[in-house]
């Protein structure tokens, strides 16, 4: 479906929980999250019900399924099959679970992962994720989703100013011999977050001379002379509203329309009241219809919205 600006909308983000086993300096706070009652969140049945409404509405080509971080939902592989059957299904994790999970994750239906990284050094990734996580627990992340089938592997790093930008070539280097898509991503003024700014701009002048080589979703590809690619997506320094096609599904069961704005709906409230399913599609295609043309991102609880 398109909406009022002529975007084809068909790709929708399914945050299935808004807890992590990480506690990112640039996504929560240390304390972590206000837990939701477990009465508050989506079960997975209404999840995949949900999701089948929507792609009913809009023809959907892609669901990721996000958190928190989704694997610590329990059931997800179940879900996963249930997605599947809709479309292509991907999923973005931090990797820890993935070595137990990607197997059978596969088996189900799912497509490919992205792995969240941000940094080489062990100091800074505990002290990025507040936790005792190490460059091992992301290499055999990758290892197991290869093994798999969960290919390609996209590595995202969020650019954290002062903290990981001096490793951004030597993260582009590791990439090419791990053989992932390493992806830096601007970081979003975000709640709970504490991290400073370093534009998608000022990071490709750091890694030049570079060949641009074209776009991969909302990523700009890029081509060092060594051969090693690397993409860019700059949320906060480039337009990407022109080209977004998302809709948003949050744990609590709220349909968004864009991170920066336009009024969500309430699918959990309208699915447990016993709307029928004419209805729901009804508001489905008006919030499509109200998905601003342009805004900006920022303030938002990234955790529960999905990543």
């Amino acid at each position: 479906m398109k909406d009022s600006a002529g975007r084809n909308i068909d790709y929708l983000r399914i945050s299935v929980t808004d807890r992590c086993n990480l506690r990112c300096i640039y996504c929560m706070p240390e304390t972590g999250v206000p837990m939701l009652d477990h009465h508050d969140i989506l079960s997975l049945e209404e999840i995949a019900i949900l999701a089948g409404i929507v792609n009913s509405v809009a023809g959907l080509r892609k669901i990721r399924v996000t958190g928190g971080e989704p694997l610590i939902r329990r059931g997800i592989v179940s879900l996963v099959r249930e997605l599947a059957n809709i479309c292509e299904t991907v999923l973005t994790t931090n990797g820890l679970l993935l070595p137990e999970y990607a197997e059978s994750l596969a088996e189900a239906g799912l497509s490919r992962v992205n792995i969240s990284l941000d940094s080489l050094s062990d100091r800074v990734i505990a002290r990025v994720t507040r936790r005792d996580m190490t460059l091992r627990h992301t290499e055999n992340a990758i290892l197991a989703a290869k093994k798999a089938g969960l290919v390609p592997v996209k590595v995202n790093c969020v650019v954290l100013k002062g903290i990981n930008t001096h490793e951004v070539s030597e993260m582009v280097k590791w990439a090419g011999g791990m053989d992932v898509m390493l992806r830096f991503i601007e970081h979003m003024p975000m709640e709970g977050s504490s991290c400073g700014y370093h534009s998608g701009d000022e990071l490709l002048h750091s890694l030049e001379p570079v060949e641009y080589i074209g776009t991969q979703g909302t990523a700009r590809l890029y081509r060092m002379p060594n051969g090693n690619v690397f993409g860019i997506v700059a949320p906060v320094c480039t337009d990407m509203c022109s080209s977004c096609t998302r809709l948003r599904l949050t744990a609590d069961g709220s349909l968004l329309p864009c991170l920066a704005g336009g009024e969500p709906l309430n699918l959990k409230e309208l699915l447990r009241s016993g709307a029928d399913l004419e209805k729901i599609r009804e508001e489905i295609v008006k919030l499509v219809l109200s998905k601003p043309h342009k805004g900006r991102c920022g303030g938002v609880r990234m955790w529960r919205i999905g990543g």
